[in-house]
């Protein structure tokens, strides 16, 4: 509700006062965050200068104004579970569930938690779960097919120069995991074939995109 009053009032984006999650240098030489008032500013100034559709200028500006603060909202559960003063004004809470959620099927006690993080039990039922490597690996490529959505339309040196150097980071990530899949025993040599089969794939994936993102770099306007 406070984010939707912000936006009403044409001041999106956060006031960005404990600075704890900056690190986009788009606009400034210094880190400012996606979510403070500086940046959606400005992001939103520069969206309404590109020749997009009236669809895609949506999906863009939704995905601008999407960003919540985290330093805050995430500290306030606490602020308001022990009616301690609140930064600033703000009372909202962000809720930030980790991507394991979708494997968990019933709700449990703290002990049974416990018992099944420490391997005395199993609480979930799926049998496919990915490797969690696997699974942290397929955030950065989804992070990284939205950062190639967020190019379209402004396409210059710089942000080429960024979009390869994430890419490289990834490729040089899944050679990583292969040399480390390479040293599990032979009892894991099904979960290895898994394993393998998640970076082929990402790694497939990746490629197609890099250079579905070059040709459109290279079209004419």
């Amino acid at each position: 509700m406070e984010k939707a009053a912000r936006i009403k009032k044409g001041k999106p984006g956060s006031p960005c006062t404990e600075r704890l999650l900056v690190s986009n240098t788009e606009f400034t030489k210094e880190p400012i965050c996606t979510a403070s008032r500086q940046y959606q500013k400005r992001k939103l100034e520069q969206l309404q200068g590109m020749n997009l559709s009236k669809d895609d200028r949506q999906q863009q500006m939704k995905a601008i104004l999407d960003k919540e603060c985290l330093c805050i909202g995430l500290s306030n559960s606490a602020v308001n579970k022990y009616n301690v003063k609140p930064f600033k004004t703000s009372r909202a809470v962000n809720i930030c569930p980790g991507p394991n959620i979708a494997y968990f099927t019933e709700i449990v006690s703290l002990q049974k938690m416990i018992n099944h993080i420490y391997g005395r039990t199993n609480i979930i039922r799926r049998v496919n779960r990915p490797h969690m490597f696997i699974k942290e690996l397929r955030l950065y490529v989804d992070y990284w097919t939205e950062l190639l959505t967020d190019t379209k339309g402004m396409v210059d040196n710089k942000r080429k120069a960024y979009v390869k150097t994430f890419y490289d980071n990834l490729i040089n990530g899944i050679s990583y995991y292969r040399s480390l899949a390479n040293q599990v025993s032979e009892q894991l040599i099904t979960l290895k074939g898994t394993f393998e089969k998640g970076l082929d794939d990402a790694e497939v994936e990746l490629n197609r995109m890099l250079e579905n993102f070059l040709a459109q770099a290279m079209q004419p306007g």
